[in-house]
């Protein structure tokens, strides 16, 4: 049984602890949060603990926490000026990170967390979800696979409202939406491609410089005709959130949007009728998860997410905030080396 310590029980932390409820391999023995004293008096905390709420340790420092010896992992939902700080802190003390995206603000913090991972042995990895996410991996599987020749074309859209009343609405602490939002598609096609040769972007911050980038375009250059884009807004009129992507291969055209059931639809050369392929299994959160935890239990670097491609995610973001205010094309080799 993994020892889970959870680093930040905000939103995303509570939700975390749902997710370890599904998952008999581990459970979550610890918290650590500056708001410890009064959290551990909320009683609708009650039914998420796998354990007695009075055997819960908790902890306003994560140092303190991870140099207790009392979790085996922590799971880390901090704002993401943090994440060096908490990662850092836990491999050093011997304790595997799961982080929450994006890995950092800088550069330079990536770069310390992947050194910290690589002195100390353990384990991190940065929950990049929609790698996990069963609709994004079917495209990637079929691209794999050449099933329907040559992919031509690939299209992403992320949109929704600004997060409100917190942290993420300053982009000093989120890195705004094109370190938040923009980032799951850029990271998503250096999974699916790798990295570009150079990246070209537009945008702007309609919200205010202190929200950061809030509509961004960003084509991705990869040479050999294939066109690549992404697109995300993070906007003030209240619209529903929504991911989309369009696939064109040789063979095949792929269309998929979140907020219609089923989500895909498969579009093959010679075919009456389209497919609707069918996703019954865990989400990517869930998905996530239990991958990580199984790289811990068979001792494996986490191959599908790596650090150092966690890194290449945030640079990708850099690369494209550089492009919207330089007006024009920026070398990938000048932010990922």
């Amino acid at each position: 049984m993994l020892r889970v310590g959870i680093v930040g029980l905000g939103g995303m932390g509570r939700g975390r602890l749902r997710y370890y409820q599904q998952i008999p391999e581990a459970r979550v023995e610890a918290v650590a949060d500056v708001r410890a004293a009064d959290l551990r008096q909320d009683d609708r905390l009650a039914e998420l603990w796998e354990i007695p709420a009075d055997q819960v340790r908790w902890f306003e420092d994560f140092r303190d926490m991870v140099a207790a010896g009392v979790v085996d992992m922590v799971d880390i939902c901090l704002p993401t000026g943090y994440h060096r700080a908490a990662a850092v802190a836990a491999l050093q003390n011997g304790v595997h990170a799961l982080c929450e995206k994006p890995m950092a603000l800088t550069l330079a913090d990536c770069e310390a967390m992947v050194a910290a991972q690589r002195e100390s042995g353990k384990l991190l990895m940065v929950a990049h979800c929609i790698r996990f996410w069963p609709e994004y991996q079917y495209l990637v599987d079929h691209m794999q696979s050449g099933e329907w020749g040559k992919l031509l074309s690939l299209q992403l859209v992320r949109q929704g409202p600004t997060p409100r009343g917190g942290w993420m609405e300053h982009a000093v602490h989120s890195g705004g939406a094109i370190l938040d939002l923009h980032i799951h598609d850029l990271d998503f096609c250096q999974y699916a491609l790798g990295l570009p040769q150079q990246v070209y972007a537009r945008g702007g911050q309609s919200l205010g410089d202190a929200r950061g980038y809030d509509y961004m375009h960003t084509t991705l250059d990869y040479g050999s005709g294939l066109m690549v884009s992404a697109t995300s807004h993070w906007t003030d009129v209240s619209i529903p959130f929504v991911a989309r992507y369009e696939a064109r291969f040789e063979g095949a055209f792929l269309q998929m949007d979140t907020s219609k059931r089923p989500s895909l639809t498969v579009y093959r050369a010679g075919a009456a009728e389209p497919e609707v392929p069918v996703f019954n299994g865990p989400d990517a959160y869930l998905n996530e998860i239990r991958y990580f935890l199984r790289c811990i239990q068979e001792g494996q670097e986490p191959v599908r997410c790596t650090p150092v491609q966690s890194r290449h995610a945030v640079a990708l973001s850099l690369a494209a905030a550089a492009s919207i205010a330089r007006g024009g094309m920026v070398p990938m080799s000048e932010f990922a080396r």
